[in-house]
């Protein structure tokens, strides 16, 4: 497996094979692939999709922290979840925030994200794709939708990741989780995931990747060009996407015992391993930030100066 991820990254880290394979791929999917969506654009707003899975514990801080940084509205697939997460959402479902659709697919991707796009399509001016563990942040405290505001004409935007590890938590802590975990690692990873104008989507690959209309592509915050999942080099100057991939060796253990049914790569090759715990214990503990609790503090005040 390993050596399968590899020689995979070293594809994708060649930018003459990602911009050649990527575009390749956009152009079958315009010719034969793309059913067409003549949908008029939406003039406001901000929506995000989430897939989760037995994640009810942590979508009241997700829910919270998004609906703080200017989200209109949440798209939650459920994938076969056994906990109480219809406790934590009733609340957001009868204040019309929530729309949560039962989705016992294997695998849940990428059907889900393009169920999400014909749903948000004429609704909503962008639509963003993250997991539980992501939490966006805009560099200079403004909102989601004012930070989308400066791409216009682009199809989508795509948002690098923080790592986050574990912080050296080996039981749950307490605190949320942008309080708990604040070390990570000291570059920014090259993976993104992307904000869509969703008339402009063809289809979906994965939750890192689309292909659009007319050949087009997402950019970087600078506006550089990305083509697939990956762009180096990478940045989160501007805006960017806090990945808490690792959390604390009690919910990783939970996490390895738990089959994914994510995508097809996932359920091949799990990220999450009894064998490599103390390793990813380890990883992304450099440095410390805090930055998603300042923006969630930003935006708070500045919701409740406005009230």
């Amino acid at each position: 497996m390993k050596q399968f991820f590899v020689f995979r990254e070293k594809l994708r880290s060649n930018q003459v094979v990602a911009v050649a394979l990527y575009t390749f791929s956009n152009l079958w999917v315009m010719l034969f692939s793309h059913t067409g969506r003549k949908i008029r654009a939406a003039t406001t707003g901000v929506a995000l999709c989430l897939r989760f899975r037995n994640e009810a514990r942590y979508l009241e801080e997700w829910l919270e922290y998004h609906r703080a940084a200017g989200t209109d509205h949440f798209f939650l697939y459920n994938n076969f979840s056994n906990d109480n997460y219809l406790d934590v959402l009733k609340p957001w479902i009868s204040r019309n925030l929530v729309t949560l659709i039962d989705w016992p697919k294997v695998p849940a991707s990428p059907d889900a994200e393009e169920d999400c796009i014909r749903r948000a399509a004429g609704r909503f001016s962008w639509v963003g794709f993250i997991d539980a563990d992501e939490f966006i942040v805009i560099g200079d405290g403004r909102s989601i939708g004012e930070f989308l505001a400066s791409f216009e004409g682009k199809p989508a935007v795509a948002l690098h990741w923080r790592m986050f590890g574990s912080s050296w938590h080996k039981e749950r802590p307490a605190e949320s989780v942008t309080i708990a975990y604040h070390l990570r690692a000291e570059k920014t990873n090259r993976h993104v995931k992307c904000f869509v104008r969703p008339e402009e989507v063809t289809a979906c690959r994965n939750s890192h990747c689309f292909f659009y209309r007319k050949l087009g592509r997402a950019v970087t915050e600078h506006k550089h060009p990305v083509y697939g999942s990956v762009r180096v080099p990478a940045s989160s100057g501007l805006a960017w996407i806090n990945h808490y991939y690792c959390k604390s060796q009690e919910d990783y253990l939970l996490k390895t015992k738990q089959s994914s049914t994510l995508d097809r790569v996932g359920m091949r090759y799990p990220s999450r391993q009894m064998g490599k715990i103390a390793e990813d214990m380890a990883r992304n503990n450099e440095v410390s930030d805090t930055c998603a609790v300042e923006y969630f503090r930003k935006r708070t005040e500045k919701q409740m100066r406005s009230a």
